[in-house]
């Protein structure tokens, strides 16, 4: 008799225990698809940051020998003749 009510008692706490319901496929698909699309979004932001960052020193320097060439041009008067005109 002990041995059956604990049988019962045992029986009646396994079936309190549910399983959790797996996740569907398109509920998995989708959330898969929601984070690949946020990283992508992470890396896209990163790679444009590291570019702009990789070109800034070069298009500093590309400015500053522009500013250069500028300052050692003289202006052109406007009362100078035309030596090539025909």
């Amino acid at each position: 008799m002990r041995a059956l009510m604990i049988g019962l008692v045992a029986l009646l706490a396994l079936s309190g225990c549910k399983k959790q319901e797996p996740e569907s496929v398109e509920a998995r698909a989708a959330n898969a698809s929601v984070k690949l699309e946020q990283r992508y979004k992470e890396l896209q932001a990163e790679a444009e940051n590291d570019s702009a960052a990789a070109a800034a020193p070069a298009e500093n320097e590309a400015e500053a020998l522009l500013n250069q060439m500028n300052a050692s041009v003289p202006a052109a008067t406007p009362a100078e003749p035309a030596r090539n005109a025909r």
